[in-house]
């Protein structure tokens, strides 16, 4: 488990890092109205990719496994061959239809509308191949080709950037398209089922509702996240718009380290439930959880206090005003991961349900919220909004796994978010002073390594009991 979640982390690490280039070449090589633009349109793209295709491939990660663990071989690559066709009829579907919802947008020429309908499409069917790799086990396969990708995606870039093309859009969907091909390379080596017809033995109908709640999971939950500049682009400038579309991109390697965990923890509970051991899942569900919430508290406090420097790093000195919003949604950020284990708990068993119309009921509160807020606030607005959604779709979860299994978390989260907290307010104090220049990014970055310390020194002890059960794992 702790082998594939690093060799997982290595591999998405690869990805977030991709899109962290990828939108800071861009926005250094353009104005920030045409990186808004472009955020945008790939907001569009993501969003759009993970309702069916996200989906499936979260079927991928729970039927596949499923079955090895019931003994059913047959079954497993039955259930791999239906559900990758299913993924490519729905990525060249949904890539048309990315492309004329495009063209609606302001500033979108025929060629723009083009290409982000070829990279929705492409996404959707790198996001299916790449739950497949897991759902066998390929987990090496999956983070060289992930390398790869990435390798691919940020050398295009940098010619996209040299030349002066607007392609800019091309050098992700040729990073995409490298896992993607490389799939079906790794898998079609053991494409040999055994003795047995394993397509008669699935239950085509528990597939179809698990795809389609997941669907809606998927779309409520990260594609609430992809689609922010896109609502953000509804109700304020094309300069906020860069605020939330840059805050989106910082945050994306956040999400994606604990991905990793969910990539390996998926498909290793769905194994567990198929044998009929709850307690594999619950302790993994308690290990994890605790794990989450106060490892990742001093480095979210760290995000929160050093936004103005982070954003110009990224985009340059103009981008120092999206501070709010990146603060904002780094605290969503904060919850989102943290529920990690527990939606995994419940979706690779018999409680798939909960996590999915928590995250709908999230994602519906948070854009009726978005109306007043985006209105009156802007970019800050959008984030507050999305900030909403994700604490309320993320509570039934982690409410319903911690009493289900009696789990003592009142302690670390308490102390967890202590720590969080105490980074918005100290933010606040600083903004509060007005420095600007060097000496404010001095003053950021000696209050979030003292906080860090002192976060670190109050979370020891859940630390230390973490470390202690490492081997269990």
């Amino acid at each position: 488990m702790v082998r594939a979640g690093l060799l997982s982390m290595v591999g998405l690490v690869a990805l977030g890092g991709t899109r962290l280039v990828h939108g800071s070449l861009i926005s250094r090589a353009t104005d920030q109205e045409t990186y808004g633009l472009v955020g945008t349109l790939i907001g569009l793209a993501m969003t759009v990719s993970l309702f069916l295709p996200g989906g499936l491939a979260s079927a991928a990660s729970r039927f596949i496994p499923f079955h090895r663990g019931a003994g059913d071989e047959a079954a497993a690559r039955s259930a791999y061959r239906v559900l990758t066709l299913a993924g490519y009829a729905c990525a060249a579907g949904l890539g048309v239809n990315v492309a004329l919802i495009a063209t609606t947008l302001d500033g979108v020429t025929a060629q723009d509308a083009v290409a982000v309908g070829l990279l929705a499409a492409v996404f959707s069917a790198y996001s299916v191949a790449k739950s497949a790799l897991y759902g066998f086990d390929r987990v090496v396969p999956y983070t060289w080709l992930e390398i790869a990708g990435s390798v691919v995606a940020i050398g295009a870039t940098v010619v996209v950037v040299a030349t002066g093309a607007r392609a800019y859009l091309m050098p992700l969907t040729l990073g995409y398209a490298v896992l993607m091909l490389g799939a079906l390379v790794v898998l079609r080596r053991g494409r040999r089922s055994p003795s047995g017809s394993g397509v008669l033995r699935l239950d085509l109908k528990e597939m179809a509702v698990y795809v389609g709640l997941a669907s809606l999971g998927g779309l409520a939950s990260a594609g609430l996240l992809q689609a922010l500049p896109v609502v953000a682009n509804r109700f304020t400038t094309l300069t906020e718009v860069s605020y939330v579309a840059a805050s989106v991109t910082l945050v994306a390697p956040l999400y994606f380290l604990p991905r990793a965990l969910s990539m390996a923890l998926f498909p290793a509970m769905a194994k567990a439930h198929g044998a009929g051991d709850t307690d594999v899942v619950r302790r993994h569900a308690d290990i994890f959880t605790r794990a989450l919430l106060v490892l990742l508290a001093p480095v979210f406090a760290v995000g929160v206090l050093i936004s103005p420097e982070v954003l110009t790093l990224f985009g340059g000195g103009e981008y120092a005003q999206g501070a709010g919003v990146l603060r904002v949604i780094l605290l969503a950020t904060y919850v989102a991961v943290v529920q990690v284990a527990a939606v995994n708990a419940l979706s690779s068993g018999d409680g798939f349900r909960i996590p999915v119309w928590a995250s709908v009921v999230g994602a519906v509160v948070g854009l009726v919220a978005v109306l007043p807020l985006g209105s009156w606030l802007g970019g800050i607005g959008v984030a507050v909004a999305y900030l909403v959604a994700i604490v309320v779709g993320a509570a039934v979860p982690l409410g319903v796994v911690w009493r289900r299994f009696s789990l003592a978390w009142t302690g670390p989260a308490v102390r967890s978010l202590a720590v969080v907290l105490a980074a918005v307010v100290l933010a606040a104090v600083l903004d509060a002073l007005g420095w600007v220049g060097a000496g404010r990014a001095g003053l950021d970055v000696a209050a979030a390594l003292g906080l860090a310390a002192v976060g670190a020194g109050l979370l020891w002890r859940d630390i230390a009991a973490i470390l202690a059960v490492r081997r269990t794992l």
